[in-house]
């Protein structure tokens, strides 16, 4: 049986460093809550507290689903994410708010085309 291919989520969050224990488990909570599965995580606090993800589901609106909750998150800032749906050649819709520019910051979404 082929190995098959499961849409991914590569994401960078920077997490406030008040409480980034608590960031940390709120992200991996809300990530076990939506279904996902962790591929891969990285920790980088050399200047910023920001953890580098990729994470997989069995179905790419789980994905856009975690994006939405991210975008509720207050110890959370989202950096940049990033969609692979196999199943789909289509560009998906972005979460409602992480890809509208916010008048006190950067974009919080970038996609590949």
């Amino acid at each position: 049986m082929p190995a098959t291919t499961l849409p991914t989520l590569r994401l960078s969050l920077r997490l406030e460093t008040a409480d980034l224990f608590g960031a940390m488990e709120w992200v991996l909570a809300n990530a076990r809550r939506t279904g996902l599965a962790p591929a891969q995580l990285s920790f980088d606090a050399a200047q910023q507290a920001v953890l580098h993800a990729t994470l997989t589901a069995e179905d790419a609106g789980l994905l856009w689903l975690f994006l939405r909750r991210l975008d509720n998150g207050f110890d959370v800032e989202l950096l940049f994410a990033d969609v692979d749906d196999p199943d789909s050649d289509a560009v998906a819709d972005p979460a409602p708010r992480a890809a509208t520019h916010r008048t006190n910051s950067e974009p919080a979404l970038a996609l590949s085309a």
